[in-house]
């Protein structure tokens, strides 16, 4: 009996000990969509994304760059600064994605902004090099209610901007939900002590 209720009384311990696990809510790489080798299209909408600024979302197959998943990037100027958007739950999130300036672009050109509901919560921008040079990105923030996350090109509107590739989204479960999860698991190992004493007889 004394083996049983170290087991139950250490899987709480050891839950407690390791952080809550983020679940992936969705990851965009853009390369579901077909587009010819050396070529581009703009699309209405991408991989759950919609076009909210701008001619649409450019989606490039090594056009001018390589990108950092298989075939495709997104290009957030296409004939003018463009941006993208999707509706995300209320809840605790970790963003991230990979950002290149686009090749031989000046910064004033290469920027991307990242906001919720409008506003601004990151933004990043960096002068082009030879190649495309994938940078990771990655931002917590919560949200209390339905939301709008959109990417959007900042600066010189001029058909040149910024790359992006390898978008994903993890929501973090709420402290007071892990605590509750804790508690039940306590409480099933106090259930079946209790289950376990009264099953004991003497002679």
């Amino acid at each position: 009996m004394m083996k049983r209720y170290a087991a139950y009384l250490g899987l709480p311990l050891l839950l407690a000990a390791n952080p809550a696990q983020a679940v992936t809510v969705f990851q965009t790489n853009f390369d579901s969509i077909a587009v010819p080798s050396g070529s581009y299209v703009i699309l209405p909408t991408a991989e759950g994304w919609t076009a909210t600024a701008g001619d649409g979302i450019e989606i490039q197959n090594h056009a001018a760059g390589e990108p950092f998943s298989e075939t495709n990037l997104v290009e957030l100027d296409s004939n003018n600064n463009s941006a993208m958007s999707r509706t995300i739950d209320a809840g605790t999130y970790t963003l991230s994605f990979y950002y290149s300036a686009r090749p031989n672009v000046p910064a004033a050109s290469n920027g991307i902004d990242v906001l919720i509901n409008g506003v601004s919560i990151f933004n990043i921008t960096g002068d082009g090099g030879a190649g495309t040079v994938w940078l990771p990105q990655s931002l917590s923030f919560g949200v209390n209610a339905s939301s709008t996350l959109t990417f959007a090109a900042i600066g010189t509107s001029d058909s040149l901007g910024g790359y992006l590739d390898n978008v994903a989204l993890a929501g973090v479960p709420e402290p007071a939900t892990w605590a509750m999860m804790l508690g039940g698991f306590a409480l099933v190992g106090a259930a079946t002590r209790r289950r376990t004493r009264t099953a004991v007889t003497y002679a």
